[in-house]
């Protein structure tokens, strides 16, 4: 029973580690229709996450619709054109230039997962809170629990994308027009957009990128 247990274990690692380091960031997808069972699946393994307080304080809309889709990119595109028109960023604009691809391509994705946040308040805050501490000051000694929480929880569902055959892009660059995709969206505060994930069936197959070797990130003490 032993062995068994042992080769079990070492199946699932494999099986695990090949997820993970399979994985890697897609940005053009077939317009093949991303299943609604396969969606269940993978934001229901994203809320296997662990997260702070057992909170779960993320929120997921699965964006199918292809017009909902065109107007949020087009929210991104009018919020990009807002930042070039500011005088601060004349000399920008080749910035917000080769930006606006990155930010915009999940607009030909056939499925958009678009992640919220909704706030976490532990004991601790409400003690930090007590003392009179500015927002500024808590969020240096609190680091945003809710954000990590819903950021291990995204993490989570790329890697289940991968695993069942689909490619996905973790977005933060649309978050900029945030206000309007929640209004696109119907989702109200205390609500807040996080990230964009767009998935499909991948119509490239990209290599992992590569990886800071290890003595780099890690130290032992």
């Amino acid at each position: 029973l032993g062995d068994r247990v042992e080769a079990a274990g070492a199946a699932a690692d494999v099986s695990f580690a090949a997820a993970v380091e399979g994985r890697a960031s897609v940005r053009r997808y077939l317009p093949e229709a991303v299943r609604r069972v396969d969606v269940e699946r993978m934001v229901g393994l994203a809320t296997r996450a662990a997260s702070a307080g057992n909170a779960q304080s993320w929120r997921f809309v699965a964006v199918e619709d292809e017009a909902t889709r065109r107007r949020m990119k087009a929210a991104v595109d009018e919020k990009l054109d807002e930042m070039g028109a500011w005088p601060e960023t004349a000399d920008l604009r080749s910035e917000l230039r080769a930006v606006r691809g990155y930010a915009t391509f999940f607009g030909d994705a056939p499925l958009v997962i678009a992640v919220f946040a909704l706030p976490y308040v532990s004991r601790i805050d409400r003690v930090l809170a007590s003392r009179g501490l500015p927002d500024g000051d808590r969020d240096r000694l609190r680091q945003r629990p809710e954000i990590q929480s819903v950021g291990a929880a995204v993490q989570l569902l790329i890697t289940a994308a991968h695993a069942l055959g689909y490619g996905a892009c973790w977005m933060s660059a649309p978050v900029i027009a945030c206000e309007a995709i929640e209004r696109i969206l119907d989702v109200e505060p205390p609500a807040r957009l996080v990230a964009l994930v767009p998935v499909g069936r991948p119509a490239q197959s990209p290599p992992p990128r590569r990886r800071l070797p290890l003595a780099e990130v890690l130290r032992f003490r």
